[in-house]
């Protein structure tokens, strides 16, 4: 779910190899980062679960704890803490039958109101009732809800109520984990990247259907790959583009444009592992990639640059690894902000790339 040559301005050629500025440490599993009105940075931590230890299961499949140890970071200038805390923050512990893999979820992308109060969407990976079933507190799982308690819009009762993926090829489960989000009008546009679909939420907190994402194929056996789109952003020109990580395999890796009203096209290709999209000052957008490699071992994260009119792309070269980054953001001055070394309960990272 590393390295960066940072253009600071879409229209000039790649420069030198560009280091990062570690901005904040000790991060809880980091997930997105959003640059805020302000020009503050925001910073979602999905947390490390539960207080206490949460065993695995006995037996083949899932053990699930409840805790709430998510937060909210911000940087704002030389201040940096958390300013929201106790967050409902996940453990899923899975056994195989040969290996128990262990994952934190919870919060994946914020951003401030204007009132005080910010919009948090969650991740859940299953369904209401694996909500429900984690008792009290659990409720925001799955969501886009408010810290005032509000949910905006129920991702995972729309999966459960629709399963809009349920004609393409290999996505026969039926599964939710919401992702990233952005503002339309009234409404939000909200990625769903285990039911494979892009939602609408509408004020009275309604959930409609935009586009169930094709599969992607596999090219040595032809095998469908599910979409699993993730980042979503508002480009210059209006439009909303959409990533998706197509089953995590080299080079497969789709940008989708959406004009609302229309139905989303691909708009770029030859990617991996796309998380999560930024537009840069000039609106080029930048692609973070989870990882460069296979899926078995995806090895470091990439930054990439998408020419905002032909979809060309063009490598964002660094000397500084990044390690399971999620979140990306770009500012007004053409810094980047990446979070890395998401998997860690104690030692995520927020790193700069400061625009040259």
């Amino acid at each position: 779910m590393s390295t960066v040559t940072a253009t600071a301005i879409p229209s000039q050629a790649a420069s030198a190899t560009a280091s990062a500025v570690v901005v904040a440490n000790g991060l809880h599993n980091p997930r997105d980062v959003q640059i805020q009105a302000d020009g503050s940075v925001l910073v979602v931590e999905a947390g490390s679960g539960p207080a206490t230890p949460c065993p695995p299961p006995a037996e083949v499949g899932r053990n699930r704890c409840l805790g709430f140890s998510g937060s909210l970071y911000r940087v704002a200038g030389s201040k940096k803490g958390r300013v929201v805390t106790g967050l409902p923050s996940e453990q899923i512990n899975q056994n195989y039958g040969t290996s128990v893999l262990t994952r934190i979820g919870g919060p994946v992308q914020a951003e401030a109101a204007g009132d005080g109060t910010y919009r948090i969407s969650y991740g859940l990976s299953g369904l209401p009732s694996d909500r429900e079933a984690l008792g009290a507190g659990s409720g925001p799982l799955g969501t886009l809800s408010t810290t005032e308690g509000k949910v905006l819009g129920d991702l995972a009762v729309h999966e459960l109520e629709h399963n809009p993926d349920a004609g393409n090829p290999g996505t026969t489960e039926v599964f939710s984990n919401p992702w990233g989000f952005a503002k339309d009008g009234r409404d939000f546009l909200a990625t769903d990247a285990g039911a494979n679909d892009l939602i609408r939420i509408h004020p009275d907190g309604s959930t409609e259907t935009v586009f169930a994402f094709p599969t992607n194929t596999r090219p040595t056996d032809n095998a469908a790959l599910q979409a699993v789109p993730t980042g979503v952003v508002r480009g210059r020109d209006g439009a909303f583009y959409i990533a998706d990580m197509s089953g995590m395999y080299q080079g497969l890796s789709r940008i989708w444009r959406y004009v609302p009203g229309s139905t989303p096209t691909v708009f770029a290709t030859g990617l991996t592992d796309v998380i999560d999209l930024a537009v840069a000052p000039g609106g080029d957008l930048i692609a973070l990639s989870y990882g460069s490699g296979p899926s078995t071992d995806p090895g470091p994260g990439t930054l990439t640059r998408i020419n905002a009119h032909t979809g060309a792309t063009t490598p964002i070269a660094t000397d500084t690894p990044l390690t399971e980054p999620t979140g990306l953001a770009v500012n007004a001055k053409g810094d980047i902000y990446v979070t890395s070394n998401t998997l860690s309960t104690t030692d995520g990272e927020l790193l700069k790339f400061p625009a040259t």
